[in-house]
């Protein structure tokens, strides 16, 4: 009762002060027996997860050998507990344990002179303590502490998200601030960013995509992803070298339990399977999955094919209690294929061999080093990469693209203080660029952009720092310089060479940023977010395909973002802000390449332009971990590109191509009980912005008109059973574009006979996903 009414008046002035209490877990009683062939005192160090209903749900061992550690896996699972709070709410939390185990003694007595001896009863030996847990040390409570200008999902939550397909990065097309191009293609402008702004990383591994072809699943395993980190802007001054937004996926740690999941689906298959070794030190997983969409694209277009795969494997050994050596070994491939037909003279139809339209392949091999340092840890890590892409009309008419990385950081995160924490980090990355043309009818490309190499250098730091209870800023700083070397002498055709002979390009940049937040009240935080960023040349995310020149100079962003969130009753978050970003020397070949640019070669892919974006981002949500969950966001934007004035030496700002004034997403998730779940997401957005042309040549207002705006129904249905504490299958089904709408993507506009356009829409689709599988997991 003392200690409920102390707890209670705990709360409150905290309360009063604004500030969030988080209670650490605590141990409840319990006996694990001293193992029968143990000799001496012993210690095992253990890393456990604690669910909010005070159990154990995970689990890996950090310090300890045989016996002890045997008796210790008998119980582990057994351990109860008082679960962590957050302000009196149970959470799940990270912690580390201590389990002591002693040995009893008994001191024979000292006998002198005996000249007849007398064996007594020895008496009873004492039955070892069972060890207490102790030593309970850095806590890591799950979801407390958000990055600010960030929104986080997890794999928890993803799973209940209709159309998301159970994969964490299928969520972003979720998140405010995103505007995509069409339904269901997973690429996307960020706050007017252009794909290519848009970073991409796994463990802080930059990949030049996350998703596979059309409307394929992210490269990585959807179970080995832990959580997925957004940031439409704003983001911390450890993600560099993007002008845009930055997707920042973070995989599960090591499980110290033999484990394995299966999935069967209508169009793919995949594995995973995860083993401990050498007592607890080591960790190996192996994942896969192997796309056959073969199967059933030829229904909906006969003479084109589809293929994909990807693999992942991990290895860990602790090799003491403070260092940790690791391999993440990860890729993708995919392939479009397309055959065409013609008719000979005698009228008969002749089908070709398939011919390859796009194909891309990435690899990664990522050697790491992590040590623990006092509050924090410190990474070293050496990435290797492989990027390869193919696209064209046929073995001998295809444009080849590919690129060899090596990368080499070191990262470093520390709490130095209860109210300071420091991170900083340095990098050193180099690539090399190869393009060629497998056909000498059209070296446009050859030409224009020459094999080359670049070097990318660079440090930063940034300090989360509670200067008083109720206000936090992340002051940042970055400084890269970006270097380019064309191989050989670069033709005099190279319209937009980079530069000639032994020379090359160099461009430095300064980054600074802040961020703040200020709690208003228990339930009210302020947030604002600025900061200055550059980019060297992008095109989109295709592997290899980093087409451009660094004489044109980098691309650079200016973003701001102020907002709000509050917590408001039956556990739901909203979140609200103001964004406006100003892009300079931004590569945009979606809009440099269209008609209003008039650019009939392919130099229009390096030509830059300026532009801004600006609006208000709304979200409103319950966990989907929750019995009835929902997610509501809502984009209202505008983005704008300068493009060339009729008269000379002006520029006129008009719509970008893939501006959307509206983009609205509702997702809605029961769990029903008894293993039910079902959910249902609604999405839609306004049409694409377009300018009517009259005998091809493009008529103001450039931009001024609009296609057909797009809405979707999806859905998902899963039953789910459970089979001892660990094993469990499930059946789903799942669907994209339950509705069957289809969408307009361009403009076909002819000349009348009074000479004015007439503009009809193009329609695609309908796009239409269904996904029946099984799921197995142990």
């Amino acid at each position: 009762m003392k200690r409920g009414l102390a707890l209670a008046v705990f709360f409150a002035a905290h309360a009063a002060l604004g500030q969030t209490v988080i209670i650490a877990p605590r141990a409840h009683e319990t006996k694990i027996a001293y193992p029968q062939d143990g000799h001496g005192d012993a210690v095992v160090v253990l890393e456990i997860v604690v669910s909010p209903e005070g159990r154990v749900v995970d689990w890996h061992v950090l310090a300890g050998g045989e016996p002890f550690l045997r008796a210790v896996k008998g119980a582990i699972e057994s351990m109860t507990f008082d679960p962590a709070t957050r302000d009196g709410k149970p959470i799940t939390a990270r912690m580390r344990i201590e389990l002591p185990f002693h040995e009893e003694r008994v001191e024979a007595p000292v006998i002198a002179h005996v000249e007849h001896i007398e064996t007594p009863p020895l008496p009873p030996k004492p039955k070892p303590k069972p060890p207490a847990i102790t030593g309970v040390e850095d806590v890591h409570v799950q979801g407390v502490r958000k990055e600010i200008g960030g929104t986080v999902m997890s794999k928890e939550e993803v799973r209940a998200i209709p159309g998301a397909f159970n994969d964490a990065f299928r969520a972003i097309d979720m998140m405010p601030g995103v505007t995509p191009i069409f339904s269901g293609v997973p690429y996307f402008f960020v706050r007017g960013a252009p794909p290519g702004n848009t970073g991409y990383f796994i463990d802080d591994i930059p990949v030049p995509l996350l998703f596979h072809l059309a409307l394929g699943p992210s490269v990585i395993h959807p179970s080995l992803v832990d959580r997925v980190d957004f940031y439409p802007g704003g983001f911390p001054a450890q993600y560099g070298r993007y002008a845009g937004g930055i997707v920042a996926g973070e995989t599960r740690g090591p499980s110290s339990r033999l484990g394995g999941e299966a999935e069967l689906r209508l169009f793919d298959a995949g594995v995973l399977g995860e083993t401990p070794f050498a007592n607890g030190k080591g960790s190996a997983l192996v994942a896969g999955r192997f796309g056959y969409p073969a199967l059933l694209v030829p229904l909906f277009a006969p003479d084109t094919q589809l293929a994909y795969w990807d693999y992942q494997t991990r290895f860990t050994y602790r090799v003491s209690p403070r260092d940790t050596l690791g391999a993440f070994i990860f890729g993708a491939f995919d392939e479009l294929d397309q055959r065409d037909s013609f008719v000979d003279d005698q009228g008969q139809t002749t089908k070709t061999d398939y011919y390859p339209i796009f194909r891309t392949e990435f690899h990664r091999a990522d050697l790491r080093w992590d040590h623990t340092v006092p509050g924090g840890n410190l990474r070293t890590a050496l990435t290797l990469g492989l990027d390869d892409s193919l696209e064209g009309a046929g073995v001998n008419n295809a444009t080849r693209v590919q690129a060899e990385s090596l990368q080499l950081r070191t990262q470093l995160d520390r709490k130095v203080t209860d109210t300071l924490r420091l991170r900083a980090g340095a990098d050193v990355q180099l690539y090399h660029y190869d393009y060629s043309r497998t056909l000498s009818f059209d070296r446009a490309i050859t030409l224009a952009y020459p094999s080359r190499n670049d070097v990318y250098f660079g440090g930063y730091s940034d300090v989360v720092w509670r200067i008083l209870p109720r206000v936090e800023i992340v002051p940042g700083l970055r400084f890269d310089v970006f270097t380019s070397r064309a191989e050989g002498t670069v033709p005099s055709g190279a319209s937009i060479a980079l530069v000639t002979g032994d020379k090359a390009t160099a461009a430095p940049a300064l980054d600074p940023r802040l961020a703040a937040r200020i709690t208003v009240s228990k339930r009210l935080t302020w947030l604002g977010t600025l900061g200055l960023v550059h980019q060297p040349p992008s095109l989109a995310p295709i592997p290899g395909g980093q087409l451009g020149s660094l004489s044109h100079g980098l691309q650079n962003a200016v973003q701001a973002s102020q907002g709000f969130e509050a917590k408001l009753p039956l556990d739901l978050e909203f979140k609200s802000t103001l964004f406006v970003q100003h892009y300079f020397g931004m590569t945009n070949a979606l809009a440099t390449c269209s008609e209003i640019f008039d650019s009939p070669d392919v130099s229009c892919i390096d030509q830059r332009v300026d532009g801004r974006a600006f609006g208000l981002e709304v979200l409103l949500k319950r966990s989907f971990t929750k019995r009835i969950g929902g997610w509501i966001s809502y984009t209202l934007s505008r983005s704008t590109v300068k493009v060339p004035h009729p008269q000379p030496n002006e520029q006129s700002e008009v719509p970008s191509n893939f501006d959307r004034t509206h983009v609205f997403n509702s997702a809605f998730a029961f769990d029903f009980g008894l293993g039910w779940h079902a959910g249902l997401r609604f999405t839609y957005y306004t049409g694409l912005p377009y300018t009517k042309t009259v005998a091809f040549q493009p008529v103001p207002p450039f931009n001024g008109y609009r296609l057909p705006d797009f809405w979707r129904l999806d859905v998902r249905i899963e039953k789910r059973w459970r089979f001892g504490k660990r094993a469990q299958l499930a059946l789903f089904l799942e669907g994209l574009n339950i509705t069957f709408n289809k969408e307009a993507v361009a403009i076909d506009c002819h000349t009348s006979k009074f000479g004015q356009p007439d503009c009809k829409p193009q329609m695609i689709g309908p796009v239409s996903v269904p996904s029946l599988g099984i799921d197995v997991k142990y």
